[in-house]
């Protein structure tokens, strides 16, 4: 009597997890959008937990029959229809915008998300040159996605683009909530044959199953948290650049003979695509062209200023003084003229050098005749003592 007892309440336990493994097949095949599955290598959303629901291994226990004796309760039934008005739906929006001022506008949707009690989920700011960038992220109440969306799209100058993703999550979720009933229906037998157990052995090894239904349970758990909490609080991501122009210029070569060529650079940052350049290189020669290439004819040092224009009339100035050194090339005529200018410098020292020696002759004449007269004395007194 006692292993017939112990063979139902088995079977039980195992024909609990297989039919509600089952229940959930039948009801996966029976939606055509419906992908989701516990055992895939893949969840279907970021963040969830892969659960994969194993039969109780089988369990020999001494438990008392008779009075007392625990009764095989029948599986749990979950009904998984879902109400066509009551969707669980995940939204995340993007939008890339122009604005005035970045690091303000920065600070207003913040604002914004705490006013309609959510929250800022990162922001970082960057600068390129002398405009400024940023990204912020913010979640909000589901019910208020749109007209969060609504309020920063009209506080932008102007939209470079804008989308909205959407995910229907209802059948997983209802799906994990049937799995959870059945593992908890499943833990409370195990709990109740935990009681009777009357040995070491068969202790532990309902000790052992009763830690994997619970780790699978809070493994599910998790998974309906991460659901709720997504669809409760929809995510916006904003891409903000400065709407104010700034420009810079750039040479490749900034040091250069006369006649080469000097490549110039416009680096443009903020206001709206395209632009319209107005170039002045300092010898009263003007371009066009975003990148122009100019070669200066006389050595100097020139000053070039550019004017920027862009597709809204916005303008933007630029000025390098003495920015570009021209210096003379090799020519022939230059060559001698240099000779020659050398020649006059070397004759005007030699002849600096003739005057001095002529001024300060007598000084010279006294020292050289006082220093021959030691030298005649010497050797006149080597002679004597020879």
């Amino acid at each position: 009597m006692k292993r017939i007892l112990i063979g139902i309440i088995i079977l039980v336990l195992v024909f609990t997890t297989v039919a509600c493994a089952s229940k959930t097949t039948e009801t996966a095949e029976s939606e055509s959008n419906y992908t989701y599955s516990v055992d895939s290598a893949k969840p279907m959303y970021p963040g969830s937990v892969i659960v994969q629901q194993t039969p109780p291994p089988e369990i020999t226990l001494d438990i008392p029959t008779g009075e007392g004796a625990v009764e095989p309760t029948p599986p749990t039934v979950i009904d998984t229809t879902t109400s066509t008005t009551d969707r669980m739906i995940i939204r995340t929006g993007n939008i890339d915008i122009v604005v005035e001022d970045v690091q303000v506008a920065i600070e207003d949707i913040a604002q914004l998300a705490e006013s309609m009690q959510g929250f800022v989920v990162n922001s970082t700011t960057w600068r390129q040159g002398n405009a400024l960038y940023g990204n912020i992220s913010i979640r909000v109440p589901a019910d208020s996605y749109n007209s969060a969306l609504r309020i920063i799209r009209d506080s932008a100058v102007e939209v470079n683009s804008e989308n909205t993703a959407s995910r229907d999550v209802t059948e997983e979720y209802v799906d994990l909530q049937a799995k959870l009933k059945n593992l908890e229906a499943t833990e409370q037998q195990l709990l109740k044959i935990m009681e009777q157990a009357t040995t070491v052995e068969s202790i532990l090894k309902v000790q052992s199953q009763l830690t994997e239904t619970r780790s699978q349970i809070e493994s599910l758990k998790g998974s309906i948290q991460y659901i709720e909490r997504t669809t409760a609080m929809s995510l916006i991501q904003v891409q903000l650049q400065q709407a104010k122009l700034y420009a810079e210029i750039t040479v490749r070569k900034a040091v250069v003979q006369a006649g080469e060529p000097v490549y110039f650079y416009a680096e443009i940052s903020g206001g709206f695509t395209p632009f319209s350049y107005e170039w002045d290189f300092g010898d009263d020669a003007t371009s066009t062209n975003p990148n122009p290439v100019h070669s200066y004819s006389s050595p100097g040092d020139y000053t070039i200023n550019l004017k920027v224009t862009d597709d809204r009339g916005n303008t933007a100035t630029a000025t390098r003084d003495n920015y570009v050194n021209v210096i003379a090339g090799w020519e022939a005529g230059n060559t001698v003229h240099s000779a020659w200018s050398g020649l006059k410098v070397f004759g005007q020292v030699l002849l600096n050098i003739l005057i001095w020696i002529g001024i300060f002759s007598p000084i010279w004449i006294i020292v050289g005749g006082i220093a021959f007269y030691f030298w005649w004395r010497r050797k006149k007194n080597k002679a004597a003592k020879v």
